[in-house]
């Protein structure tokens, strides 16, 4: 009897065994199905330390998603430069023989060196660089730059081009990367006249480059007072180098020059207290580039277009103005458009395409 009881015994003992052994493995198997979720918190936040920061994991995913965003949206910019160089990859390595004055201050100057500079300079190494493109500068009279374009010599011109009738029934250009206007600059002991009154030049006389687009305007000046009996002379000097000195000099009572060039000068001469800027308020003059009209520069054209509008918008161009002129020339002026209409045979509108 006592046999039995003890092996009866003996059978329950090794039962409540086997049922703890099989208890240890269920918990084994629990921690080891639960190794990889600490895992994965791990690879998206500080390795957890208790079983409770393990337990924190959900209320990680919004941040862990949040920051798989964020790269996406800080290479956006860039993906799209990418882009650009890409689809206009077939201009790298090309050679680009580019005409300028390098009398034009602030825009196309000496820069003591023997090199030049100015926002012309800056802006046409910028998109050269940009899209690997081989700049050759070709520093020339200013007076003969468009027939070295005309005859094929240079491919554009950076020396603040801007357009008139002529111009448009000959050439393609660009959109516009800056605006500019026309002043007068005068000896203050002479008087200072009030913005746009031109009446104030009668009988004086006024200079400014010849075969330039302010030659033109100052014409038309002249035609448009001379219908009201007012007489303005006219001087034409072969380089807008010496415009200033004429005004200091007396040689001539006043100076027409674009806004900016203007304003350059006259601070960079140091003649801020003796010489006075009229605004003419004649008109706004957009700023481009120009090039023949053959079919092959019509891709370069369109890249110079694109390059454009992105320097506009992340402020390269803004950048570029302030830093020569102490102002901003860069944006439309109000129902201005950021391109020019050509004409004649063969015209070719750039922003169409």
């Amino acid at each position: 009897m006592n046999t039995k009881l003890w092996k009866r015994l003996l059978c329950l003992t090794m039962a409540a065994v086997m049922l703890l052994a099989m208890g240890a493995c269920g918990d084994a198997s629990s921690a080891e199905s639960a190794a990889p979720a600490a895992s994965s918190a791990e690879s998206a936040a500080p390795a957890a330390s208790s079983a409770a920061e393990v337990q924190e994991e959900p209320a990680q995913e919004p941040a862990v998603e949040e920051s798989a965003a964020e790269p996406a949206a800080s290479t956006e910019e860039p993906v799209a430069a990418d882009d650009l160089k890409a689809k206009w990859a077939s201009l790298s390595g090309k050679t680009l023989r580019v005409a300028t004055s390098g009398v034009q201050a602030g825009w196309s100057q000496d820069d003591g060196n023997g090199s030049i500079e100015g926002m012309d300079v800056d802006v046409m190494t910028y998109i050269c660089d940009y899209y690997g493109i081989n700049l050759e500068w070709v520093v020339a009279d200013p007076t003969g730059i468009w027939g070295m374009l005309q005859s094929d010599e240079v491919d554009t011109i950076a020396c603040v081009t801007t357009v008139n009738e002529d111009r448009l029934a000959s050439y393609w250009f660009t959109n516009t990367y800056a605006w500019e206007s026309y002043s007068i600059v005068s000896r203050t002991e002479d008087g200072v006249p009030e913005a746009g009154d031109l009446d104030f030049w009668d009988g004086k006389t006024i200079c400014t480059p010849a075969g330039s687009n302010p030659a033109l305007i100052l014409e038309d000046i002249i035609a448009q007072e001379a219908e009201k009996g007012i007489t303005i002379n006219a001087v034409y000097p072969d380089s807008s180098a010496v415009l200033i000195q004429n005004v200091v000099s007396k040689e001539t009572d006043a100076a027409l020059m674009v806004t900016s060039t203007c304003a350059y000068k006259v601070r960079d001469l140091g003649y801020t207290d003796t010489l006075t800027i009229q605004d003419i308020q004649w008109k706004d003059m957009p700023i481009v580039y120009a090039w023949g009209r053959k079919d092959e520069n019509k891709d370069i054209i369109l890249a110079f277009n694109d390059l454009i509008a992105q320097m506009h918008e992340d402020g390269t161009l803004s950048q570029f103005s302030n830093k020569w002129f102490e102002m901003d020339i860069t944006p439309v002026p109000e129902g201005k458009d950021n391109f020019v209409t050509t004409t004649g045979d063969n015209a070719w509108q750039s922003y169409e395409n």
